[in-house]
């Protein structure tokens, strides 16, 4: 697991600047302690910061180069079944001068082109240059596990694994983009392809792109399958889906550093674990989190599965003092972020990091198996929708007229929903209706006619012909919220950690096989997961098995009265928050007063504000040469951010 920044003149007499690469790849040092390089070639330059996992010797030092140099990379994550890619290499007449999986790339280039993408396995986002066509390649897991943006003005493009990396440029526009911020608002992150930023772009999951003299284009390399097979027997599923997830789990586990796992307590972390403890010679070292209030900490089922396997496990819990982590989390996540598990994954990830340089987690599981309680909600709301159409618009109409927090107008608005707009309205922070109160008349006006649902519904309409109409939900979820909000956190807050995350739950292989089961299978009565508990029923401890889904947040409401409340108001009642033109600030202010709303969607809605504001005084109110640190101190919260227990 590494960081990595380039530059490439595409056109022109351009020549790349190495002390500017240098400071860029500098200040993603977090990513990769324990080596540095860089190479530059006239119109071209790499950076490179190395967290050594697979081969600790200097022959993996990037930039790497094959036998003649004529293709460099810069590479960031790990191949997994490398020694099997390793031996089929060789096979071939390649000549090998180490063992780290960074070769791969180089020989794969050679023998296949773009189309090596096909035979890689794993998480990944790089940069080849190819010195004889003088021409770049950017490309990206096909999950979005690794992260990779990049800028393009017509001549020059720049990229890194981090946005902040990119940010040091002077070149680099810092105009913001107000569709980004209103869809951060809805959605609690900003979509790929957007950033905050007119002119940068994420590289969205799946997809490559190649700049040289015809200019820079993108396209898509893999895609989620969306057709399910309705004639396998849960007997055949059952087994091939075991034997899945065993190797998904197998493979993972290859490293030349000590090795652990994040375990919550849940249905997905603890299949992790179980399958570890059956491949592993050694016990299983698992880490894991929770909070003083018993009825929302998952610490005692984390225990039952720890002990299950006979793990040496480590917890601990977070209290309201964690706040103050929150200026070098909103710096290290680059974008407006506002899922409140950044904080304990932070602290999870700081922990595990002082006995581990790997950690695999449970990612994955509810958006592929359908562990969301959202699903089964859209199976009870999908009870009326056989009311006619004409009639369900008619309540629509009715709810409009009420508050859209009133439960009654609530219910009867997405009763006048379809599937998919119900679904992602639910999973929104701020419906559009919420949207148009709290967003000031002219962020409303400069984003007038956008939808902020209209990738949820591309990616439904792909999905629903072969998944069917709720199957294409799990799809939806997978495509954004898993992509964007998920896999950003966990590699952003361990990463700053120098900690490696691998999910297993995420293996392309394991992914297109559930691809392919029915949705009755993954939830029924009610249940979800019910196929991958049935896979691993004789792995788990009864209690664990029979568990329903608990999210890994924080208990913000209940902060709401102390610590995060004097947060709230002293930085949303600030003067430089009031000016910036994005929000009505009466409605912010009732919003901070309100007791009417319903205690965790209100503190929901405050800390997406919250951590809006404390983004924009980080990246926007700084000079440029500010950029490569995160803002001193945070108001209304004290230092400290968690205490062992065990």
């Amino acid at each position: 697991m590494c960081g990595i920044t380039g530059v490439f003149h595409y056109r022109g007499d351009g020549v790349a600047d190495p002390v500017l690469l240098e400071r860029q790849t500098r200040v993603i040092a977090h990513r990769g302690p324990d080596d540095s390089g860089a190479w530059h070639d006239g119109p071209v330059a790499f950076g490179h910061r190395r967290l050594s996992i697979v081969d600790l010797s200097p022959a993996g030092h990037q930039p790497m180069a094959n036998e003649d140099e004529s293709v460099w990379v810069t590479y960031n994550g790990e191949i997994y079944a490398w020694p099997e890619l390793k031996a089929t290499l060789l096979a071939r007449g390649h000549r090998l001068r180490g063992n780290a999986d960074t070769e791969a790339l180089l020989h794969l280039y050679e023998d296949h082109g773009d189309d090596l993408l096909e035979h890689v396995r794993g998480m990944f986002a790089f940069g080849l240059f190819d010195r004889k066509r003088r021409r770049l390649l950017l490309a990206r897991d096909r999950l979005g596990v690794k992260p990779l943006y990049y800028h393009d003005n017509g001549n020059r493009i720049v990229f890194a694994s981090e946005l902040k990396a990119l940010m040091v440029d002077p070149s680099v526009p810092r105009e913001i983009d107000e569709v980004a911020i209103a869809d951060y608002l809805v959605h609690q992150y900003v979509p790929s392809p957007m950033t905050p930023w007119r002119g940068v772009r994420k590289l969205p999951p799946g997809h490559l792109l190649v700049a040289d003299a015809g200019g820079v284009r993108t396209r898509r390399y893999w895609s989620l399958p969306v057709e399910t097979d309705s004639g396998a027997t849960v007997e055949d599923i059952t087994e091939r889906l075991r034997a899945a997830l065993l190797e998904a789990v197998r493979i993972r586990l290859l490293a030349d550093v000590p090795l652990g796992a994040f375990l919550s307590g849940g249905i997905d972390s603890s299949i992790v674990v179980a399958l570890m403890a059956q491949v592993m010679s050694e016990p299983v070292k698992t880490f894991s989190i929770g909070f003083e209030d018993a009825d929302v900490s998952e610490l005692e089922h984390a225990r039952v599965m720890a002990a299950h396997v006979g793990a040496e496990h480590r917890e601990f819990v977070v209290r309201p003092d964690a706040l103050a982590l929150l200026p070098r989390l909103v710096w290290q996540m680059d974008e407006p972020f506002a899922d409140a598990s950044m904080i304990p994954t932070s602290v999870v990830s700081e922990i595990a990091r002082r006995h581990v340089t790997v950690a695999l987690s449970g990612d994955g599981g509810d958006e592929t198996f359908g562990g969301y309680v959202t699903y089964p909600w859209a199976l009870s709301y999908a009870s009326i929708d056989w009311v006619p159409a004409p009639v369900r618009r008619a309540m629509r109409v009715m709810a409009d007229r009420l508050p859209p927090h009133h439960p009654l107008g609530r219910k009867l608005h997405r009763a006048g929903l379809d599937v998919v707009d119900r679904h992602l309205e639910v999973m929104s922070h701020y419906s559009p209706r919420e949207f148009e109160e709290i967003a000031s008349g002219s962020l409303r006006q400069a984003v007038n006619g956008h939808d902020p649902y209209r990738a949820g519904r591309d990616h439904y309409r792909r999905a629903r012909a072969g998944a069917g109409p709720f199957g294409a939900l799990l799809h939806v979820d997978a495509m954004t919220y898993m992509a964007d909000d998920v896999l950003m956190k966990v590699d952003k807050t361990s990463m700053m950690h120098s900690l490696e995350t691998r999910e297993p739950l995420l293996d392309h292989k394991l992914l297109e096989l559930a691809a392919t089961i029915p949705f009755e299978l993954k939830v029924r009565d009610g249940t979800g997961k019910w196929i991958l508990r049935h896979a691993v029923r004789d792995l788990l401890p009864p209690s664990i098995l029979e568990r329903g889904k608990q999210g890994f947040g924080m208990p913000i409401e209940r902060w709401l009265g102390g610590q995060f409340g004097t947060l709230a108001r002293e930085v949303l009642l600030d003067s430089r928050a009031k000016s910036r033109g994005w929000l009505d600030s009466s409605r912010v202010a009732a919003l901070l007063a309100d007791r009417a709303l319903p205690a965790d969607r209100r503190a929901r809605q405050l800390w997406s504000l919250v951590c809006l504001e404390l983004w924009a005084q980080t990246w926007v109110d700084r000079p440029r040469e500010d950029l490569d640190r995160p803002l001193p101190a945070v108001p209304g919260a004290d230092h400290g951010s968690a205490a062992a227990t065990a």
